[in-house]
């Protein structure tokens, strides 16, 4: 053969190849549209049943249509049937777990759990969550190390939904492991152990390990852990790490007892981190003491521009006594310094930067008053 001719053969075979892959191509394509056809029309009168009873329709014939749907039917509307048993609650939520445990949901999920498949691991584990199951406790902490990351936040939150305070110190202990979860899921999730978790929470202050610190320091505040004052206070004053002590002092703030006003004053010094003065400026302000306008209105001039600003706006959440210190710091950039050799010369910088976070401050407040006026 010669060589034009075996280029010849070669083209056709390159072409019917490509045709034969086209070919495959379109044919998965169809079939996948098949089957999302057929799933669609065997959902269909499924969902209306599902829609029904998350607007709270609970008549024991629908529920009772739900849990005999056959095992196909059921599987296209599974996923459908999850996200909703997420979002409803009271009655509707009672009766779509009642659907779910009465088709085998639990035991299902709980098979699926150790799937190599990590979406199928993750749904297990939200289905677990959404029924509340208790006894699912210890394989969803053991998710927690999962390695897929997805599959540790979704373990994560249905562990906070199920609310058992034994899923505490699993939760802290992802935070500083080399397969983290976030630190905002696990916070969540903790808060909505509630007050049962405090005791793990108090004891996680004095934990070697600062992110476990700081995120208990955080969840305190959160859960309004009143009991837990003292202890948060050490952690602002003593803590080496400035997370944690920035965390406790937002907590102090949250909790609001005038014990705490003392720490947060202390630690408005200039010697400590910009970050840990700004916190404690705006903790001051939801403390609502307003014995602490005198040390606010000394920030009013600061370099760092989150103190200053954290400061006025305190000021404002000290009701009259804080408006007057901003009025009178604004006031301040229009008065000539006395004795001065230079009748043109105005106030320093740093006044003029008090009096700026000042009226900032004031300008906001009267938007708010404005809006509030014509809220009907």
């Amino acid at each position: 053969m010669t060589l034009a001719g075996a280029a010849l053969v070669a083209l056709f075979v390159l072409i019917f190849a490509a045709l034969v892959f086209g070919a495959l191509i379109v044919a998965g394509r169809t079939v996948r549209r098949t089957r999302e056809a057929r799933r669609a029309r065997l959902a269909k009168p499924a969902r209306r049943l599902l829609l029904a009873i998350a607007a709270g329709d609970d008549d024991p014939e629908q529920i009772e249509a739900l849990v005999r749907l056959p095992d196909d039917v059921w599987l296209a509307v599974e996923s459908n049937a999850v996200a909703l048993l997420g979002k409803v609650r009271g009655e509707a939520h009672t009766a779509l777990v009642d659907v779910f445990e009465r088709r085998g949901a639990a035991w299902r999920a709980r098979s699926r759990l150790k799937r190599r498949d990590p979406v199928a691991r993750a749904l297990a584990a939200e289905v677990l969550g959404n029924l509340g199951r208790k006894d699912a406790l210890l394989p969803l902490c053991e998710l927690l190390g999962d390695p897929d990351a997805d599959v540790r936040v979704v373990a994560a939150r249905s562990l906070g939904r199920i609310g058992d305070a034994g899923a505490t110190q699993p939760l802290l202990a992802t935070l500083p492991s080399r397969r983290p979860v976030p630190a905002h899921v696990v916070a969540t999730a903790l808060t909505r152990l509630g007050t049962a978790a405090q005791g793990a929470l108090l004891a996680a202050l004095d934990d070697p390990r600062a992110p476990v610190r700081a995120c208990a320091a955080e969840v305190l505040g959160l859960i309004g852990a009143v009991g837990a004052t003292v202890r948060v206070e050490s952690a602002l004053r003593a803590d080496p790490v400035v997370e944690v002590r920035v965390a406790a002092a937002r907590t102090l703030g949250r909790l609001g007892t005038r014990t705490a006003l003392a720490p947060l004053v202390d630690a408005l010094q200039p010697q400590h981190p910009a970050v840990l003065r700004a916190e404690a400026a705006k903790a001051l302000g939801e403390l609502g003491a307003v014995s602490a306008a005198p040390a606010l209105t000394g920030l009013l001039a600061d370099a760092e521009y989150a103190v200053a600003h954290n400061a006025a706006r305190s000021l404002l959440r000290l009701g009259n006594a804080g408006r007057a210190a901003l009025v009178a710091a604004e006031h301040r950039a229009h008065v000539r310094p006395r004795h001065s050799a230079d009748p043109g010369e105005g106030p320093d910088p740093e006044v003029l930067l008090g009096a700026a976070h000042a009226r900032e401050a004031l300008a906001a407040a009267r938007l708010d008053d404005k809006r509030k006026q014509t809220v009907p």
